[in-house]
């Protein structure tokens, strides 16, 4: 009798605590868009959306829907995003499209340190 006292107190504590600490989880884990970087446009033919972090990262993408209402019909996504990385210096842009036949990306990455070279050429 005592056992299922002890057990069932436990379970109970256990409910208690993690409805307590869900709300806590939630805010540490959970990720959030902040609106003030984020635009969502639906158009006439699909989407079209961009993100503009404050870290230098960005994200444009538009979505068509092409050959509508026919037995062609189908959603072509094209964007962009590009990095930066403070370790390193340097952008990554990646131009992406995905449609009927996958998802094609290219990537370009820029360095923004200048070399000796460029330096001296610059200075004359």
């Amino acid at each position: 009798m005592a056992s299922a006292k002890l057990l069932l107190f436990t379970a109970l504590v256990a409910i208690m605590a993690a409805n307590c600490s869900a709300g806590l989880l939630d805010s540490l884990f959970v990720p959030t868009v902040i609106t003030e970087y984020y635009n969502s446009a639906p158009t006439k033919e699909g989407y079209r959306f961009n993100i503009d972090d404050p870290n230098g990262s960005k994200r444009e993408e538009i979505g068509v829907i092409m050959n509508p209402g026919t037995e062609n019909e189908q959603l072509v996504v094209m964007g962009t995003y590009s990095t930066y990385d403070e370790k390193t210096d340097t952008d990554t842009v990646t131009m992406y499209t995905a449609d009927k036949d996958g998802y094609k990306a290219r990537y370009q990455i820029k360095n923004r340190k200048l070399s000796p070279g460029a330096l001296k050429s610059a200075a004359g």
